[in-house]
């Protein structure tokens, strides 16, 4: 090879070799990215359990609530007539 056509090789190697860095740091910083990601959806996926949870609670005393105002109201309807 003759002097020019080794610096172009040398320029081609040296730019792929920074490209590769870029690329190399900017794969570390999605990886990161997606791992906060992850965790963050597995905390809201939690929170999200928990809530429906609250909700099934609340629904299940509604429902004794509920249960208990009929069963009242059909002593008093039971004791009027």
């Amino acid at each position: 090879m003759q002097g020019p056509d080794i610096e172009r090789l040398e320029r081609a190697v040296q730019a792929l070799a920074e490209r590769y860095a870029v690329l190399r740091d900017e794969n570390t910083k999605l990886a990161r990215d997606v791992a906060e990601r992850d965790q963050r959806i597995a905390q809201l996926e939690g929170e999200s359990r928990q809530q429906n949870q609250r909700r099934r609670d609340v629904a299940r005393r509604i429902d004794d609530l509920v249960g208990q105002i009929d069963e009242l109201e059909g002593r008093l309807v039971a004791r009027a007539e």
